[in-house]
Formats: structure tokens, C-alpha cells, sequence
């Protein structure tokens, strides 16, 4: 294991860089961007340990993922056109209220199903949860239309814009001031498409990576850059299932009765440890679609 810096527009990143073997028995670079500042011993020790544990994890569960991959992919292939229809609308619906439910929205997962399958609007709900849950229906939309091609800035921005429309000014734009999440201090605005594309990179560099492992560490780093005022959490778990309907996964449906665990897992990557991001997407996966197995 080595560390790597790259110069990127005059700044300085690294990354720490293992050879590693993969599936068809070759070697494999795999890179893990760290930050701006040089990675200690001790970090450089915890991410040799961490690769040996998501890999010995996704061993430990691949017949059951296995299982489910291949059984619900042949449920879609044999499902009638009305079959599927129902199908995919109830994932919207369920996907649509547990992600718009951990940011704060109001409307049950009653009022969801009426407002995107009925367009009737629920009473006394503040018009900012109706619009954005609306909203979401598109950005779903517009994810699922595009899927096969690859992640790039104005996708992002493209979904943020669905997202937001007729919601907020910034719909559609990085944010351009600072934020604070929790004790976490998200980077300098000035510094956001630049991360955003050195994600994008990583993206390119490490798609050998099994899909739910890259997934998840896709999905903290973007969630760590706070790219947006608001939308950053809705965006990122689009993206996240952009990156698992590519692989032939399932939507994974990150559910508020488990946002506790979902934002431990966050936490925890924060400080590089990404093994309890893939254990959580395991064990909804598991919950979602466990009568597959």
C-alpha cells in the first residue's frame, strides 16, 4: 500500500493505493481519496484492514445477495406489463415517502400514494412537502430514463433541478456559501465542482469494485461534500440507486424507520470506515426483498 498525490488545478489530493486481486484472478489497483491533507500511519493502517473486511463481508453474504439479484431480476423478466407497472409504482411510492420522510416531510405514506398515483393533494400539508414529493417523482423519473450512461456534474445538477424546481432559487446549483451538518464542516463552496469531478473520476477508476460496495462509498463521499443547501441526501440516494439498477441490483429503499442506523453509517465513513455503509445496504436489502431468497 503506498499513498498517491495528484495535482488537480493546483491543489494537492491523495490517495491511498493497494494492489489488490479480483475476480478473474488479475491485480488491481484500488484508490481510496482521502483528502487534501496526507493521510496518517494510523489511517493508512485502518484502510488495509477495512478493504479485508468488506471483502471477507460481501464473501460472507454473496449467496444470499446472489439470490436475490437473479431471483428478482427473473420476477421482472416474467412479470405481464401490468405486473411490472404495479410494481415499479409501488417502489416509486415507498422510495418517494421514506427518502422526502427522513428530510423532514410531513405527508404519510398515504398521502404519497394518493398525490403520485392520484394527483390529489393532502389537506393541511405544507406545499413545500407536496411539491418536493412530486418533484421526486420526476427526478425518479429522469434517473431511471438515463440509466446505462454514466454519472457526470450536470446529471447531478440536473436531478438537483428536478428535485427543487419551483421550490427553492437554487434549484439546479452547487451551493455558493458554507454549511455545517452536525460537527461536520463541510468543504469551501469554491472547492465543490472540483470535488464533485474528482468523484466522478473515482467513479471511472474504480467500477470493478463489487456494486454495493461501490455504491456505498460512492454515496458517503458525495454526501460528505454537501454539494447543495438542501437536496444533498434526496440526490445522493438517486444516485446510489442509479449506480445499483446499472449493476442489475435492486432499488434499494433507505427507510426512516432505519434512518438512525443510515446516519450512524454516514458518520462512520466520515472517519473512512465504509464496511457499516455495505453491512446497512446489506441488511435493507435483505428486508426488502428477503421473500426473493
Amino acid at each position: 500500500m503506498f499513498v498517491r498525490k495528484k495535482k488537480i488545478s493546483g491543489r494537492d489530493y491523495y490517495y491511498l493505493v493497494k494492489s489488490t486481486r479480483i475476480a478473474d484472478n488479475s491485480w488491481k489497483k484500488i484508490e481510496r481519496y482521502i483528502g487534501l491533507n496526507p493521510p496518517t500511519k494510523k489511517e493508512i493502517q485502518l484502510f488495509e484492514k477495512e478493504l479485508s473486511s468488506i471483502a471477507h463481508f460481501i464473501e460472507f453474504k454473496e449467496k444470499i445477495l446472489s439470490s436475490i439479484i437473479n431471483n428478482y431480476n427473473q420476477k421482472i423478466k416474467r412479470s405481464t406489463k401490468d405486473e411490472l407497472y404495479s410494481f415499479e409504482e409501488e417502489l416509486l411510492i415507498k422510495f418517494t415517502y421514506d427518502t422526502n420522510r427522513i428530510e423532514g416531510s410531513t405527508l404519510s405514506y398515504k398521502d404519497t400514494k394518493l398525490l403520485l398515483q392520484e394527483g390529489i393533494s393532502p389537506p393541511e400539508k405544507p406545499l413545500r412537502d407536496i411539491k418536493e414529493t412530486e418533484n421526486h417523482k420526476k427526478a425518479y423519473l429522469f434517473m431511471k430514463k438515463n440509466l446505462s450512461k454514466d454519472i457526470t456534474a450536470e446529471f447531478i445538477l440536473e436531478l438537483h433541478r428536478l428535485l427543487k424546481e419551483n421550490v427553492t432559487e437554487d434549484a439546479g446549483k452547487w451551493r455558493d456559501g458554507q454549511v455545517r451538518v452536525g460537527n461536520l464542516i463541510p468543504i469551501n463552496a469554491a472547492m465543490i465542482e472540483t470535488e464533485v469531478n474528482n468523484i466522478i473520476k473515482w467513479c471511472t477508476e474504480n467500477k470493478h469494485l463489487y456494486p454495493l460496495e461501490f455504491a456505498a462509498i460512492f454515496h458517503c463521499l458525495f454526501e460528505r461534500l454537501h454539494s447543495f443547501f438542501d437536496g444533498n441526501g434526496r440526490i445522493g440516494r438517486l444516485l446510489m440507486n442509479f449506480i445499483l439498477l446499472n449493476n442489475n441490483f435492486p432499488l434499494v429503499i433507505i427507510q426512516n424507520k432505519n434512518k438512525r442506523r443510515y446516519y450512524t453509517a454516514l458518520q462512520r465513513a466520515d472517519n473512512g470506515n465504509y464496511l457499516y455503509m455495505v453491512k446497512y445496504l446489506v441488511s435493507e436489502l435483505e428486508q426488502q426483498y428477503g421473500y426473493l431468497i
